[in-house]
């Protein structure tokens, strides 16, 4: 180290950066097939990194020494030459840089940086070395840098330290609170790529009434349908509605939240998109036109996905083989095949899933565990009396106590041993719409008896249909009971595909979609308007928010949006998105961990 007081002294610096055209390229393995594809894709950079001793300036930034009540800038000091490390990643570039220094100066905490290309760079990383009397002080960036030109305010980052606001060095308070202001932005005008604004607005991008009425949806995040909030975007609205947001090919995130290193949105969203457009299309042709309606005509059907698998149109891998995602989605044997990998309980016995054992264990080992609670006798609704009629339900004691080993059903929920997984309340009110199209299904309540050996079986099921003469009248139900049999036991199989049908439903749009995305978005986008980047709570929660602004603006393009892979797919079909908002008003924060989700369900 050298003394404290010289003056003149240089201050070398490491800054590991990647380029745009090396990110975009490496990482796909076919660029001519995209571009061949109308991609869009410009795997060429004007400008190489190589050259770019002048076209990148950097001035640090101190954090002990003043200027007016903010931290003394240094001069602007632009990059040297391509140096090799032996910790450089794939497609990583480092090069070195010497900073002017001197004792009036101070320790650097952050610097500004400038970008004179034409073409944006990911700027990974800056070591500062032989700092006097400090030594070294590392930046983890991790950040794309576009332009001077597109920014407002010059980009600033800061060391990798931990500061609470109050314990944030004077000189870089300042700094700290102007980066938040620019990152907040001012809630007007459309984002653009280089936008480093994260903002919030309501679910008024899934559809598109400008095509018609059949691809009109409702705005979701206002008092009669709450939902939580996603990232702005600010583009124009519908003509036929006002408070629609315009769909568009591009939809604004903050750059540094795409997928890792890549701006992928395009290649994944196109994946997507050939999932939906030439894919859904080719199994509806395997089963006779059926896929899209959940219809197979027998069970060889359905085991033609685990055993021989689907044609896919000529080329079509090659054709999106450069997107791993879809590659993964597919698990294909082969060029021409759309085959899964069959299911452990398929792989010993084929019918293993049909029974009551494996019906049972799927409601707390399969997808969706967050349903089920223990009863309370007799069963009641929630469901308004008045709109609706009575939808008490009508499972009794006569249909339970044949199976509780000699118990009765008092003594039963007295020692904790009965279950329901209710599918009941939150359809009724959309199922005669859901009905109304090719698909069929019933709202279920599923009873389910907890055995001395610890495991669960199924006692009866409810599946209740609206009435033919209105809602009013209350539901038309059946109750249907264990049989193994005769054609008793097709109908109760039959009964057990209707539950699993709704459970799986459930876990997609509501266990999955909102309570694991949608319902983290305003998490992301609060920590990132309202904690700095040094805030210790910031560092502790930027890593379980990666992707997932990502994720949902690509679900809202071609997912959960009108006449997407959601709705052409699922049961609820157009409706999905609306119910999710109805379910939606019940959740509580509080209520989602543990213990306290379990508690809520009686399940401990």
């Amino acid at each position: 180290m050298f003394p404290f007081g010289q003056k003149g002294q240089k201050i070398k610096g490491t800054m590991v950066v990647m380029q745009k055209n090396v990110l975009d390229i490496n990482s796909i393995t076919s660029v001519g097939g995209i571009v061949d594809q109308g991609l869009g894709f410009i795997g060429s950079a004007v400008d190489a990194l190589t050259f770019a001793a002048t076209k990148i300036s950097i001035q640090l930034i101190s954090a002990t020494k003043a200027d007016g009540g903010k931290g003394k800038i240094g001069k602007s000091t632009n990059l040297r030459g391509k140096i090799t490390l032996p910790t450089l990643g794939a497609g990583e570039q480092a090069y070195d840089v010497n900073f002017e220094w001197d004792s009036d100066f101070g320790i650097p905490g952050a610097f500004y940086i400038k970008n004179f290309m034409q073409n944006e760079f990911y700027l990974k990383s800056l070591i500062l070395e032989d700092i006097p009397n400090h030594g070294t002080i590392h930046f983890v960036c991790n950040s794309w840098v576009y332009n001077s030109k597109n920014y407002k305010t010059d980009r600033i980052f800061f060391a990798n330290n931990t500061y609470l606001p109050s314990e944030t060095p004077a000189p870089l308070l300042k700094y700290r609170e102007e980066e938040l202001k620019n990152v907040r932005g001012d809630g007007t005008g459309e984002r653009k790529e280089w936008d480093r604004i994260y903002d919030y607005d309501v679910y008024n991008d899934l559809g598109n009434p400008d095509s018609g009425d059949k691809y009109a949806r409702p705005v979701l995040g206002g008092s009669a349908l709450p939902y939580p909030r996603r990232g702005r975007t600010g583009r124009g609205k519908t003509r036929k509605d006002p408070n629609s947001e315009k769909p568009s090919d591009f939809v604004y995130l903050p750059r540094d939240e795409a997928f890792g290193h890549l701006k992928s949105s395009d290649f994944l969203a196109y994946g997507i998109k050939s999932v939906s457009q030439d894919v859904l299309p080719v199994l509806t042709d395997a089963f006779d036109g059926n896929i899209l309606s959940l219809e197979f005509d027998n069970f060889a059907e359905v085991r033609k996905l685990y055993e021989g698998g689907v044609t896919l149109p000529t080329n079509f891998l090659s054709k999106i083989a450069p997107i791993p995602v879809i590659k993964e989605i597919f698990r294909t044997d082969g060029e021409q095949f759309l085959k899964y990998p069959p299911p452990k309980v398929m792989q010993v016995d084929k019918s293993a899933w049909m029974t009551d054992e494996e019906f049972a264990r799927e409601t707390i080992a399969g997808l969706n565990p967050n349903v089920i609670k223990i009863i309370e006798f007799p069963l009641s609704s929630k469901l308004d009396t008045q709109a609706y009629g009575d939808h008490t339900c009508i499972i009794a004691k006569e249909h339970l106590e044949p199976n509780l080993g000699g118990l009765t059903v008092e003594q039963a929920i007295q020692n904790k041993k009965l279950f329901i997984l209710d599918h009941h309340d939150y359809l009724i009110p959309y199922l005669r719409k859901i009905n109304a199209n090719t698909t069929k299904t019933y709202a279920t309540r599923t009873i389910f008896f907890l055995k001395d050996d610890g495991t669960l079986t199924p006692l009866a099921i409810e599946l209740s249909k609206p009435h033919p003469q209105g809602e009013e009248y209350g539901p038309v139900s059946e109750v249907y009971v264990p049989a193994s049999e005769g054609v008793e036991a097709y109908i109760w199989l039959l009964a057990k595909a209707y539950v699993v049908v709704n459970d799986a439903c459930y876990h997609q749009i509501i266990s999955h979609w909102l309570s694991t995305h949608a319902i983290v978005e305003p998490f992301v986008i609060a920590t990132n308007r309202q904690l700095s980047v040094v805030h210790p709570i910031y560092k502790l929660l930027f890593p379980h928010y990666r992707d997932t602004m990502n994720i949902n603006s690509l679900a809202r393009k071609a997912l959960v949006n009108a006449d997407g892979i959601i709705e052409k797919t699922f049961l609820w079909g157009r409706y999905s998105m609306e119910m999710s908002a109805v379910i939606y008003k019940d959740w509580v924060f509080t209520d989602q961990a543990l213990p306290n989700d379990l508690v809520k369900r009686s399940c401990c």
